[in-house]
């Protein structure tokens, strides 16, 4: 089933069953979520951090960012189809054996093992627009006798991004939302609503943007109060991706050897994979002046009514720019501007993921009169994250968007010039050719590294017959296990100060814990 299945990684075996809930992280996961380039799987309707998946029938690292921001999972990407022997999947939940994260149930995924021969598949396919071609590859080779095996596992994928602009189903937001319009002039207003009125959405003057939405009974009849909300026709869809640009590559060593026949048996397995995704989304868009990671244009704009007026420094937050060629008025506009800064090209968020898992072991049956039997093994697992994106600097950008200062010669302190500035008047589809080097300046490149470590050292002992009575055979089992659990994350100093506009700052987290359980 799984060779004929046509998916290339386990979460895509798995979502189509009935039993995959709606909750889980899908591959089309885009760069504004927690966990961009992963997924997860969630049974019976449940959150992904209640589905606990084992590999092999053992635990494996989380993945370094939790859904939702707080959910650890195992990342499925990781898992490529070509290594996957079989899928068990515990429908019930198994808290009472495996603990709180199999409160929905448990995924077995069985890698390869013991295989005999060769086998390579090299498959292509595209959609009819023809605009998201895949490609995969996979060798799969096994050698082995009555006592040692060996079987290994070469994996490729590649699959090119669509984005919704593609689509005529996706081409346009189907519903305004309360994000930025390309330019935005929020002017202060105090409109009159009826009571038990609707009012229609108020478009304003030439820089179209925040409509009042009223509500009644909530202020003295003398006085109103209002909802501010933002109405945009800013299409967010012709910028975003619905699946996102991936590569993937890897492989897997599996060897085992029976030293004394079934008594003893020595077992290893060695697995990494490299997941490589690309996302885009809309530019940058400004925000509330002065705040990290928020930038506000200050610049008067072409308005039917008066812009500029008497409002204090307090009251806008704006300071004049004294050598700002685009404000050579001496006051304070009533209200801000607020732009999408299309000239700085979409966001961009390249993440890198390596996925690592060792386990070495002994096992043994039919000791003790046939019927006691052992498995004992130590593996250790972790998978990293690199995040690299392209974004707008905070800081940055308010320096060329008030860039006109003097120059002096540091030497003579003779008054030299004035730095570029950023023109915000332009058109992104005819560029200014003088924003390109203040662009280029305020564009940076933060960095941040994610890793999640699992180290488990495990003895389990059973036995199918301990005693003998008229039903039959009373089993027994007894095992322990030693968990240490390690996961960080360190952002760069971009990301630590929120210097990057529409984000805020980031916070570095370093965090252990030791885990020992028993059963019998």
């Amino acid at each position: 089933m799984i060779e004929t299945a046509g998916e290339r990684a386990a979460e895509e075996l798995i979502r189509n069953l009935t039993v995959a809930g709606a909750n889980g992280v899908p591959t089309s996961n885009t760069a504004t979520g927690f966990t961009p380039g992963a997924s997860s799987i969630s049974l019976r309707g449940f959150d992904p951090s209640d589905t606990l998946t084992l590999v092999n029938g053992r635990r494996v690292a989380s993945y370094p960012l939790g859904a939702n921001g707080t959910e650890s999972f195992v990342d499925l990407n990781s898992i490529p189809r070509a290594a996957i022997e079989s899928i068990e999947i515990l429908k019930d939940g198994a808290s009472t054996t495996y603990g709180a994260d199999a409160v929905a149930g448990v995924v077995n995924i069985k890698l390869r093992r013991d295989y005999r021969g060769a086998e390579t598949q090299v498959e292509y396919g595209n959609t009819f627009d023809r605009d998201s071609g895949e490609v995969a590859a996979s060798l799969i080779y096994g050698v082995g006798n009555d006592e040692t095996s060996f079987t290994g596992v070469l994996n490729y994928y590649r699959r090119n991004s669509i984005f919704n602009r593609d689509r005529s189903y996706s081409a346009v937001t189907r519903a305004p939302s309360s994000s930025t319009s390309p330019i935005l002039l929020q002017l202060d207003r105090a409109p009159v609503l009826a009571a038990g009125g609707h009012p229609p959405p108020d478009l304003g003057d030439t820089f179209f943007g925040r409509a009042p939405f009223l509500t009644t009974g909530l202020a003295p009849a003398a006085s109103y109060s209002y909802l501010p909300g933002i109405v945009r026709d800013f299409n967010f869809n012709a910028f975003s991706e619905s699946l996102p640009d991936t590569e993937r590559y890897g492989g897997l060593a599996q060897v085992e050897h029976k030293v004394f026949g079934e008594q003893l048996e020595l077992y290893a397995e060695l697995f990494y994979q490299n997941v490589l995704t690309q996302h885009e989304v809309a530019p940058s868009a400004t925000g509330a002046f002065l705040t990290p990671g928020q930038i506000t244009l200050a610049i008067p704009p072409h308005a039917s009514g008066a812009v500029l007026g008497g409002p204090t420094y307090g009251e806008t937050g704006v300071p004049i720019g004294a050598y700002n060629p685009f404000n050579p008025f001496q006051q304070i506009i009533s209200g801000s501007t607020r732009a999408r800064l299309l000239e700085f090209g979409d966001r961009r968020f390249n993440f890198e993921t390596d996925a690592f898992l060792s386990t070495i072991g002994l096992k043994g049956d039919k000791l003790f009169g046939g019927s006691w039997g052992y498995d004992s093994a130590f593996r250790y697992s972790q998978i990293k994250n690199t995040f690299t994106g392209t974004f707008a600097s905070a800081s940055r950008f308010d320096r060329i968007l008030n860039a006109a200062d003097p120059i002096f010669d540091p030497a003579s302190s003779q008054y030299i010039g004035t730095t570029i500035p950023y023109n915000p008047f332009g058109d992104y589809r005819v560029p200014i050719p003088k924003n390109n080097l203040p662009v280029a300046f305020a564009t940076v490149h933060p960095t941040e590294e994610d890793l999640s470590k699992l180290a488990t050292l495990d003895v389990n002992i059973y036995t199918t017959s301990l005693v003998e009575i008229p039903g039959g055979g009373v089993g027994l089992a007894l095992g322990a296990q030693f968990r240490r659990e390690q996961a960080k994350q360190e952002p760069d100093s971009l990301l630590l100060a929120g210097d990057i506009i529409g984000s805020g700052a980031a916070t570095p987290t370093s965090a252990s814990r030791n885990i020992y359980a028993f059963y019998a």
